[in-house]
């Protein structure tokens, strides 16, 4: 199975995917789409993107398609990392694109980097969302005028504040919550 780039400059290239197993479940092309749309080009262009949960790097990629000026992809199982390097020779963007096998809680912990948009989307049956958007909110990894997007299933519920990070939007395709964050004024 492959996954189609839905815009921007690698619009229409494929990528592939994981084989289907328990946990894993990449972003429909509706949902990416409607992200994507919602966000327009002045939240991903000549941004710092961190895809949190890569998986297979779909939404990662969909952000340098369409202008972001690199992106920071968190993945800590190794075949969907080994796929994420694989496609981003295949693609031909190693330039833009950083692979880090790491845990996300790991890699937050870490990191010393600030970013316009993280991109946030765990395996629907992992429930990490308390411990990784506080976190973010307390890091003080999102910069002041950033988004960060977080799918989750609809049975989860989260919270309007995380540390400084607060809810602004949230939107619902199927089984699926968008939650949109920023960076809360006070």
């Amino acid at each position: 199975m492959s996954i189609r780039i839905s815009g921007g400059s690698l619009k229409g290239r494929l990528i592939g995917s994981p084989q289907p197993a328990k946990g894993v479940r990449p972003t429909t092309e509706r949902v990416k789409l409607a992200i994507f749309s919602i966000l327009g080009d002045y939240r991903v262009q000549y941004t710092n993107v961190l895809d949190l949960y890569s998986c297979t790097g779909a939404l990662g990629f969909e952000a340098i398609s369409r202008g972001a000026l690199s992106v920071d992809m968190v993945e800590k199982n190794f075949k969907n990392y080994k796929l994420i390097v694989d496609n981003v020779k295949k693609l031909e963007i190693q330039d833009g694109v950083e692979v880090y096998k790491s845990t996300v809680s790991d890699y937050l912990n870490l990191t010393k980097k600030r970013y316009g948009l993280i991109l946030v989307d765990p395996p629907f049956d992992l429930n990490e969302w308390e411990k990784v958007l506080m976190n973010i909110g307390e890091k003080d990894i999102l910069i002041k005028e950033g988004v960060l997007v977080a799918e989750h299933p609809t049975r989860v519920f989260l919270q309007n504040n995380y540390g400084d990070l607060e809810m602004q939007d949230q939107r619902k395709y199927g089984d699926s919550l968008i939650s949109f964050f920023g960076v809360s004024d006070g």
